[in-house]
């Protein structure tokens, strides 16, 4: 069991990716974002963002430590009531709306429609609705990688199989056993992250997003498929790989830029500083 915690730790640490703080545009901060194209490029932008993300905590501040710290307890957390989580669920299930929210986290259903956003943008010339739909599938296959990768390092039974919820087959398992984390959860969060980031300033778009994406996360533990701790931690893995994405696609050169108006009673300027 100790070992299991302490692989546990190590993995989640690393895939709550803490990249550079980027400014927004808002409140006079200035930040422009990288141009992305469907070229080898972007491609590339994989496995640099993937070393980017994977050797992030040797650069994390005191916040990005918390943040992670925060992911591990509440896993854990959730993990010790897992049961009394799945009994007070079972109890009170609502198969219908399962049925429907679970579709939003099978990629066969959600990719498509990616696909076709993707294309509708290139067509209509939005370069916001393309680079949204190239966040988002990089997300998804980043997100993905890191998912079964720790399927298959702690091989959990899931809860329908009626073994205790600290059952755990390892690394060396037969590969029978995929519990943790959930993995339609975590696509439905790499899917929402990107979307509601990129579409921050409509009031619609991220609560939408965030709310269907939750919605898996539920289904997945009200049809026995998955334990309370499964679904925060798939959750965790498509939110936070997303935010990094997405951060490591502003431009870096105008990330630190603060311009500010100055109005005074005789005198009117504008403040430039960068923070070093």
């Amino acid at each position: 069991m100790y070992r299991i915690i302490v692989l546990f730790l190590l993995i989640a640490m690393v895939s709550v990716s803490g990249a550079p703080h980027v400014y927004s545009a808002q409140d006079g901060h200035v930040s422009s974002k990288k141009d992305i194209g469907l070229n080898s490029e972007y491609f590339k932008g994989y496995i640099s963002d993937t070393r980017d993300m994977v050797t992030s905590p040797l650069r994390w501040d005191k916040k990005n430590w918390l943040k992670a710290s925060l992911v591990v307890g509440v896993t854990l957390g959730l993990y010790a009531f897992d049961e009394d989580i799945r009994d007070w669920v079972q109890d009170n299930r609502h198969d219908d709306l399962s049925e429907f929210a679970e579709r939003f986290g099978d990629g066969k259903l959600v990719l498509p429609p990616l696909v076709l956003f993707y294309a509708i943008g290139h067509a209509a010339k939005n370069v916001k609705a393309q680079r949204t739909a190239l966040l988002t599938l990089e997300n998804v296959v980043i997100t993905g990688i890191f998912t079964q990768l720790m399927k298959y390092s702690f091989q959990r039974h899931r809860p329908k199989t009626g073994d205790p919820f600290d059952s755990f087959d390892g690394p060396f398992g037969g590969g029978d056993h995929l519990a943790f984390p959930s993995g339609h959860t975590s696509l439905a969060f790499s899917i929402a992250t990107p979307i509601a980031t990129e579409y921050k300033d409509n009031i619609v778009v991220p609560p939408v997003a965030y709310g269907l994406a939750s919605l898996v996360a539920w289904s997945r533990v009200n049809d026995n498929k998955h334990w309370a701790s499964d679904v925060f931690m798939g959750a965790s893995l498509g939110y936070f790989t997303g935010k990094a994405i997405c951060r490591l696609h502003e431009d870096e050169a105008g990330s630190n830029v603060t311009i500010r108006p100055v109005i005074g009673t005789q005198h009117s300027a504008v403040m430039i500083s960068y923070a070093f």
